[in-house]
């Protein structure tokens, strides 16, 4: 092996092993000016109605408080369906009428048991919210919590 190559060689495996190192670090956690850490605050209560609600009432302040945040949301299913790319998603009962139901779709460890749900039951889901699509509240990354 020619020393050009060897140098490469060598450096790949360093590069590889110094980020295999910090693999098993915590994530880093948030910390304020003064150093201090910030504690991780409990994904926000709501239901399907009250989401409905805010997006029905002003779909802008509803996106600011919603989009892009994780929040734990409870309700009765009144449709179990798939996309477009047979992901599932449910519709819980909220909506200021049927078609403006919202939506949340799941994350690929729950998918099997999304398909298990069936209309009329109550659920409870851990959701990241996508905003107002298609003139209905939609969320994705849900987990069952139930």
């Amino acid at each position: 092996m020619k020393k050009s190559q060897k140098w490469v060689y060598g450096m790949s495996v360093g590069l590889m092993t110094l980020g295999l190192m910090g693999c098993d670090r915590p994530p880093e956690q948030e910390r304020t000016s003064d150093n201090k850490v910030v504690e991780e605050k409990a994904p926000l209560e709501t239901t399907a109605s009250e989401i409905a609600k805010e997006y029905a009432d002003n779909s802008v302040a509803a996106d600011n408080k919603f989009k892009d945040t994780t929040f734990n949301v409870s309700g009765t299913i009144v449709d179990v369906n798939k996309n477009s790319i047979n992901e599932p998603y449910v519709s819980l009962k909220g909506g200021v009428d049927s078609t403006k139901e919202p939506q949340f779709a799941f994350i690929v460890a729950d998918r099997e048991k999304a398909f298990e749900l069936k209309p009329g039951q109550n659920v409870k889901l851990q959701c990241k919210g996508l905003g107002d699509m298609a003139d209905a509240p939609m969320a994705g990354e849900c987990k069952i919590l139930d």
